[in-house]
């Protein structure tokens, strides 16, 4: 389990890059429901990383 939730994981970092990314490259601020995207993504990231802390090793 603690493989696929690192590969869970990596994918939400990935898209959440690249939200960031096209975001920064904008001259405009990014429009709320990318924001809102981030914001989401990182929550699940934190959650998969506290998952694992929990797990055994």
């Amino acid at each position: 389990m603690r493989e696929q939730l690192i590969s869970l994981m990596k994918r939400l970092k990935d898209e959440q890059q690249k939200l960031l990314f096209a975001a920064a490259e904008s001259s405009t601020l990014p429009c709320l429901s990318t924001v809102q995207r981030v914001a989401d993504l990182e929550l699940n990231i934190a959650a998969i990383e506290n998952t694992l802390a929990e797990l055994p090793s």
